[in-house]
């Protein structure tokens, strides 16, 4: 009988700037393919998973903390140096799975060790073997978190979706610890996953901690977006359109609308009609800037 897996180890990516870059390409994906909302990665929870296993109780758990503890104390004095994780590049697991890359280097390196340790210690501890390898990767999205996209066509993710921003550059996280995380219990108030254990490194970083824009923030969706440069250039295009608009608007003109009742049926008229062209004429321009941007 094989159990599911409901604990993880994993390492935390909670760097913004990485978090930033993945709600970009998630809405890049989404404005492409709506259906797929359901198949995101939720970004408090973005972390790379070392090892996973069935713990069936309390007293399990509590074993697979001290063999966390163990297994990463061979680690401390490599981890304990300022050491980071550089994400790159998208790639999928046979279609099913979008994820960010992790660069080759002696902190993956590092990393995939410590992994294979904590993969024996799980087995020894329940008789199961629950994962087979190592395969680092920052999850963006996956389809088996909806399965019944099937029953609409989507059995794979079309490479058409990120072709233009294969390429992304995410960023760089510091290894600041490794964490025993349950699958099943309700999330923390930040939306990451229940921490049972974690093990932390003596290592400083000039990460910030401003999660507003990432975290805080749901995902909008602007259609049509080829990449994530299109997507930043149409939002900061439509806010300057939309700025020059209501700068051009007297606060005379306003009050003589929706002020006194006194005022002259056919100004008040004119004025409206005025603010309906200009309304009109800017919807027209922030369609062509679209259009634009999603040609380019």
């Amino acid at each position: 009988m094989i159990l599911r897996p409901n604990y993880f180890v994993g390492i935390q990516v909670s760097n913004p700037e990485i978090h930033q870059v993945v709600k970009m390409v998630q809405e890049v994906i989404l404005s492409k393919e709506p259906a797929l909302r359901t198949t995101l990665s939720s970004i408090p929870t973005l972390h790379i998973t070392l090892a996973a296993t069935h713990l069936r109780d309390i007293e399990h758990v509590n074993r697979a903390a001290e063999m966390v503890e163990k297994c990463v104390s061979d680690y401390k004095e490599f981890f304990s140096k300022s050491t980071s994780l550089h994400f790159s590049g998208l790639h999928t697991f046979g279609d099913k799975v979008l994820f960010a890359g992790i660069q080759q280097g002696d902190v993956l390196e590092e990393v995939a060790l410590m992994a294979k340790d904590l993969e024996v210690s799980f087995q020894e501890l329940t008789g199961f073997a629950t994962k087979k390898g190592f395969k680092p990767h920052l999850t963006i999205l996956k389809l088996s978190k909806d399965l019944r996209l099937r029953k609409k066509g989507i059995s794979k993710i079309s490479s058409n979706l990120y072709s233009d921003i294969s390429n992304t550059v995410f960023g760089t996280q510091t290894v600041k610890g490794i964490q025993l995380l349950s699958m099943n219990k309700p999330k923390d108030e930040n939306g990451y996953y229940f921490c049972s254990h974690q093990v932390t490194f003596d290592v400083s970083c000039s990460e910030s901690n401003d999660h507003t824009e990432c975290c805080k923030k749901p995902l909008s969706v602007k259609p049509e977006l080829k990449n994530v440069s299109d997507l930043k250039q149409t939002l900061k295009e439509d806010k300057n359109i939309i700025k020059r608009r209501f700068h051009s608007l007297s606060m005379a003109g306003l009050s003589s609308v929706f002020g006194s009742a006194n005022e002259p049926p056919v100004q008040r008229d004119s004025l409206l009609k005025t603010l309906l062209i200009i309304g009109a004429v800017t919807g027209a321009i922030i369609a062509i800037v679209r259009g634009m941007s999603s040609n380019k």
